[in-house]
């Protein structure tokens, strides 16, 4: 997702970088919005509740 930017990032695309099913994701996802770190400004797409996190986490030593 941070690589997407703070904009948003399509949920299949993020199961296809992933190789997995977007189904499969569905708990992951679920447990992300529950916890407040991602939200789903419209269907397929997920994006992180924080302003600038995407920057933040690509600024972050691997």
């Amino acid at each position: 997702m941070a690589d997407d930017g703070d904009s948003g990032s399509s949920s299949g695309e993020i199961a296809v970088r992933m190789r997995r099913s977007p189904a499969s994701l569905g708990p992951n996802r679920a447990n992300l919005i529950s916890k407040g770190l991602i939200y789903a400004p419209e269907h397929g797409v997920v994006a992180c509740t924080v302003p600038g996190m995407a920057a933040f986490i690509l600024r972050q030593p691997q």
